[in-house]
């Protein structure tokens, strides 16, 4: 019988988290997406028998920290197996490498080593970052009758979420110059420190340095399969290469989904867990509240995107002197110009991050076989449309990388055998995202917390999640939101209006 509790459109984490939530609370879902693999950004692909994670470079917080707690949460926590990093990341600055240690307070030492005219100065910054974590924490754990009290402890949080990542940090009088160290991730979340809401900086930087930054056993693959077993251990059901052409209205609710192929289905709930641009677009054409609603969602402004080169060697990295697990090579010290010449398209004036599989999860591939990849901001106006010139455009900028990485580590051209670069076309043809964006909407201050687009659509019984959602983009914010609003639904709809099918005596009782 084709009839669910919860439909959800879209294997990104946003919706596979929302899916395994749901079924992990006792409620029967399907899950429908057009593309060959689950997991949207969260996936993995083969080139000559090396395996290439799409995305991840790291995760903060995957055992007894917040992410290990969503984790539990969907009931894939016995699935995943943590990978602690020997540092959250490095830098090569000013042409030395500078190892950034997982220990707070050996990073504290470290800065004071750096920049000793700023002690007093970081002593405040990581004072107020205690600050903030605390009220984070108070505000966003406590259960709605006691947020009250909860506020007491979260002054500096809620002036930080006013702020952006620059003002947050040089509030305190620090230079110009360890702002730029300290910031350095900022790529990472797709906006310039003096762009970015200060809000996404901080929280993963809580994860990274306060609850250890690992990486996952198996890659970000491991974890969408482990979200799929979850789903499907209970009675739910995942689709792959199934296309939602439209939802279904039955009095102004949506009931349902209809397939490219043209199979239906139907639930007294669906979520969407693609971008708002298609949901309220080719998903409801005929409905006016979705009409209205597109062309507010297209006003918003959408996050950049990246090109990776995946490089698979016929050695491993360290033996050409790439040891660190996620390296950023420093070409350039003012992040603005650096946001600005990527945004231009001159990628070798701009800065690169460099992720080394091997040192992260030796058993992803075979031994004496290296993967790293290459990262940096990027957006679809870059890339042609016609494709012999963007043919050409991606072997010329492969071989720039390639140019670079030779003069860095010499011999390294020689060893490669496999150079596969994803840009944002590639981007937007997996996901569909607008402009191939991986963050969804940029997340600047206007654009961040209470201010990002809700879960809750115009459409009655009709939920949007993922990135483009609040509380915003990332691995930990897509999988929130899916959690989150699964949670909402749930209160929603308890257990009355769960689908009468004999299926449910498989459930694991809801949570209380």
């Amino acid at each position: 019988m084709n009839q669910y509790d919860v439909i959800v459109i879209g294997a990104g984490l946003g919706g596979l988290s929302c899916a395994a939530r749901l079924s992990a609370l006792g409620y029967r879902t399907a899950v429908f997406e057009s593309h060959t693999l689950a997991g949207g950004f969260a996936t993995e692909f083969t080139r000559k028998g090396y395996t290439f994670d799409v995305s991840l470079h790291g995760v903060g917080g995957l055992e007894e920290g917040s992410f290990g707690q969503m984790l539990k949460d969907c009931h894939v926590d016995q699935q995943i197996v943590p990978l602690r990093k020997k540092h959250p990341y490095s830098i090569r600055w000013e042409g030395q490498i500078i190892d950034i240690p997982s220990d707070v307070q050996e990073y504290v030492q470290l800065l004071k080593g750096m920049f000793p005219a700023e002690v007093a100065a970081i002593d405040k910054l990581f004072a107020d970052i205690r600050r903030f974590e605390t009220g984070f924490t108070a505000f966003s754990s406590l259960t709605s009758w006691r947020k009250l009290a909860g506020l007491l402890k979260a002054g500096t949080f809620f002036r930080w979420t006013k702020m952006t990542t620059w003002e947050a940090v040089s509030q305190f009088g620090l230079s110009d110059r360890f702002t730029e160290f300290f910031t350095a991730l900022w790529p990472y979340y797709g906006l310039p420190p003096k762009r970015l809401a200060a809000l996404y900086f901080f929280i993963p930087w809580i994860g990274y340095h306060l609850e250890g930054t690992y990486y996952i056993q198996g890659g970000a693959q491991a974890l969408s399969n482990a979200l799929v077993e979850a789903i499907q251990s209970v009675g739910g059901e995942v689709h792959l290469r199934s296309q939602v052409s439209e939802i279904i209205l039955e009095r102004g609710k949506a009931a349902g989904v209809r397939l490219k192929k043209g199979d239906v289905y139907k639930a007294n709930w669906v979520v969407s867990g693609i971008s708002p641009h298609h949901t309220y677009g080719r998903l409801l054409e005929s409905h006016n509240a979705a009409r209205r609603e597109l062309e507010a969602v297209t006003r918003l402004e959408t996050g950049t995107s990246l090109t990776q080169l995946y490089l698979g060697l016929s050695c491993e990295p360290h033996e050409l002197g790439i040891s660190e697990e996620d390296l950023i090579l420093y070409n350039e010290p003012d992040s603005e110009t650096d946001y600005e010449v990527m945004m231009s398209g001159e990628y070798t004036k701009g800065n690169w991050m460099l992720t080394n599989y091997n040192a992260m999860d030796p058993t992803l591939n075979e031994a004496g076989k290296g993967v790293i990849a290459v990262t940096f901001l990027d957006r679809l106006e870059n890339w042609p449309s016609a494709r012999p010139e963007y043919k050409a455009k991606k072997k010329a900028v492969t071989q720039q990388i390639l140019e670079c990485l030779e003069q860095l580590y010499p011999g390294f051209s020689s060893k490669v055998v496999v150079a596969e670069l994803g840009t944002p076309r590639t981007m937007q043809r997996y996901t569909a995202n607008p402009g191939g964006a991986v963050y969804g909407y940029a997340q600047t201050v206007r654009q961040s917390g209470i201010n990002r687009l809700k879960r809750k659509s115009a459409v009655n019984r009709l939920s949007l999640v993922g990135a483009w959602t609040q509380p915003g983009g990332g691995f930990q914010g897509a999988m929130n939101s899916g959690i989150m609003e699964a949670d909402r639904i749930a209160a929603k709809l308890g257990k009355a209006e769960r689908a009468s099918i004999s299926t449910h005596e498989t459930y694991q009782t809801p949570r209380t």
